[in-house]
């Protein structure tokens, strides 16, 4: 199916979640909303460690067989 890309939300270096998820728009737009969404955070946010960050990750496929193994436990 190809790449995934997703935007997660992190406080200091603890994930919290998956703000989004696509496969729908190229890489670049998707960092761009992720440069976009640390720069309207407030100096509150940043000081709490708020921040966005883009990844890449492997297939929807993938991504659903890996949930429902977790699920499985």
């Amino acid at each position: 199916m190809g790449l995934v890309y997703e935007i997660h939300k992190y406080q200091q270096d603890d994930f919290q979640y998956v703000v989004a998820r696509t496969n729908k728009y190229s890489e670049n737009k998707v960092k761009n909303d992720v440069e976009r969404m640390n720069g309207m955070l407030n100096e509150s946010l940043k000081t709490m460690g708020i921040k966005y960050v883009f990844v890449i990750s492997d297939t929807a496929d993938s991504l659903y067989k890996e949930r429902k193994k977790k699920n499985s436990y």
